[in-house]
């Protein structure tokens, strides 16, 4: 074969509790594999779609991953959480506490700690491929190319953390960033499409329950065959998916057992007993449960009144429902905030779907339909839930490859052709003073204008809520005046040009509060070619030039990139930098 012409796609989707990879070779009929058979496997036959996302580490090198590390291990769990720079939960949820001593303890980053576990998973998938195309040397033979998820809520710090992990992973370079609910529902339509269950004009919520975060995404349905969608809603999301219902569980018992005897009670014990309500009532319980249940708890002392005998605690539904109610309570939060979207459009939601390892809940899906059923919306659990992610991820790639898109005989058009942008883009810019407008903080005298201006004024770019055409890009035009003081011929000027966003419905006209740094474009040019511009001089006989600068933004799925162009050419170097400060 030829490696110009052969490609394999693999998508991975990286998730908070677990992980799943599918792959599929560009030719033919692009059959998208799952692999299912990961190291130790033994008897979770159940969770085969996809491994847990733990790794355990012994005298600093990586011991055991996925279904090797056992219960008794030093291990990190939950630690994708720690890429968000400021999330609320990374001082109040155990496991992430723990994962958070454990990097301290063993001199890592959080972004080591992935990218070794991705590292793991990446050359786990390369010896799969081997073994099914039957080819030691199958990397000379195709171009290889990735796709990892992200959640839609995720700030861009936290998204370019998990693209520099996955690159320190060995990964390609050509690694391509989609977030999880576009993955998730790239996947799930096209399956609905298949069943000829989707007609033109249907609207859906796609809802991502995951281990982590809950990320949803509506979509109207604009032509059947191909399959074409555009986003019709500001995508959601929050960190409300299936490990809160433990976190939420094991306060209840903290509570009901007391917090000092809870506490001296061995880790063992208490990880048995998270299981047991894991494996067993998470799973079973549902709106109409009216049996009470049981969890052991070794160590205990009894207690009749709260139910607590012989190291067994009856778990009350009122109990229960009030665990279960405390997390999807905030899932149908978020798909009412679809719902009401999708309205204020002069549109109707026919189903919602659930999608995600937690998508699969009986109470959750009871929850949104006693919530949706009387105004006519499905709430619907698709099949394939677990991997819809992974596989959404490969069938992404496949639409976006380079190959594909020089194939003018059959290009693709994109699945989904446009989207709702979340947030507003633009640039701090300096405009003459008018007392009557501006802040007079913001009054700077301008040599090179010899008048006032006034500073942190915004132009926006884009605005939240617009449309965003598959492709499309953003132009900023920036004048910077350069004073013509010690030019030479050899030497190079250093420019810096900041981003800036913000989540506000209205962004304001100002560089206040509400606006924050995305992140700052780095650049040098010649002073050779400065000099070829115009000059001219302010009243006090000083010569200024002007130099006008063209910053192109391409806006991706999950990424942003950059270009910055003299000229009508690309000058020094671009060094996009994100700022934690989110």
């Amino acid at each position: 074969m030829n490696s110009l012409n052969s490609e394999i796609m693999v998508g991975i989707d990286f998730g908070t509790t677990h992980s799943g990879v599918s792959w599929a070779i560009n030719e033919g009929n692009k059959k998208i594999r799952l692999i299912t058979d990961w190291p130790n496997l033994g008897d979770s036959i159940s969770n085969q779609d996809k491994v847990p996302s733990v790794i355990s580490y012994r005298n600093g090198r990586v011991a055991n991953w996925g279904y090797e590390v056992s219960t008794k291990e030093e291990s990190f769990k939950w630690v994708k959480l720690l890429l968000e720079p400021e999330s609320k939960y990374t001082k109040t949820v155990q496991e992430v506490r723990d994962s958070n001593s454990l990097l301290q303890k063993l001199n890592k980053t959080a972004e080591e700690v992935i990218s070794d576990y991705l590292r793991v998973i990446w050359r786990y998938t390369k010896e799969d491929i081997r073994k099914r195309v039957g080819d030691d040397d199958w990397e000379d033979t195709y171009t290889v190319h990735v796709v990892l998820t992200v959640p839609a809520m995720w700030s861009h710090a936290a998204r370019d953390k998990t693209l520099k992990a996955a690159r320190d992973a060995n990964m390609p370079r050509s690694i391509r960033l989609v977030t999880e609910p576009e993955a998730a529902a790239l996947a799930t339509l096209r399956d609905k499409a298949d069943e000829n269950a989707l007609s033109r004009g249907d609207t859906f919520v796609v809802c991502d329950a995951g281990g982590g975060t809950v990320d949803l995404i509506t979509y109207k349905v604009n032509q059947i065959s191909p399959l074409e969608v555009e986003e019709c809603a500001i995508s959601g999301g929050d960190l409300c998916g299936s490990i809160f219902l433990d976190t939420s569980f094991e306060k209840h018992i903290r509570i009901l057992v007391g917090e000092d005897e809870y506490a001296r009670i061995k880790p063992i014990h208490k990880q048995r007993m998270m299981r047991m309500f894991e494996q067993g009532v998470k799973r079973s319980f549902t709106l109409e449960s009216n049996k009470d249940y049981s969890v052991d708890l070794r160590g205990i002392e009894d207690n009749y009144e709260e139910g607590i005998e012989d190291e067994c605690i009856t778990l009350k539904k009122s109990m229960l429902r009030t665990v279960f109610d405390y997390v999807c309570g905030q899932i149908d939060n978020l798909v009412q905030e679809q719902v009401n979207q999708v309205e204020d459009r002069a549109l109707k939601v026919k189903a919602i779907l659930l999608v995600g390892g937690f998508g699969s809940s009986k109470y959750l899906h009871q929850r949104l339909e006693r919530s949706y059923s009387s105004l006519g919306i499905k709430v619907l659990q698709v099949d394939g839930a677990w991997s819809a992610i992974c596989r959404g991820a490969c069938m992404w790639g496949l639409d976006h490859t380079e190959r594909s898109s020089m194939d003018t005989r059959a290009r693709p058009k994109p699945t989904i052709s446009s989207r709702i942008s979340k947030y507003s883009y633009g640039i701090s810019v300096a405009v003459p003073f008018r007392s009557d407008i501006h802040l007079e903080k913001d009054k700077a005298f301008y040599e090179s204008k010899n008048c006032y201006m006034a500073n942190n004024q915004m132009r926006w770019l884009l605005r939240r809520g617009e449309t965003v055409a598959e492709g499309r890009v953003l132009n900023i035009q920036l004048v910077d005046s350069v004073s013509g003081v010690g030019f030479t011929s050899y030497g190079d000027r250093r420019f810096s040009q900041e981003l800036l966003y913000s989540d506000a419905d209205e962004p304001p006209e100002r560089n206040d509060e509400n606006v924050r740094e995305l992140c700052s474009v780095n650049f040098t040019v010649p002073e050779s070619k400065i000099w070829r511009e115009k000059s001219y001089r302010n009243s006090a006989g000083e010569k200024w030039r002007d130099m006008t600068f063209d910053i192109v933004v391409f806006l991706g799925n999950a990424t942003l990139d950059f270009l910055v162009a003299y000229r009508n050419e690309p000058v020094g170097y671009i060094e996009a930098k994100y700022m934690e400060s989110f």
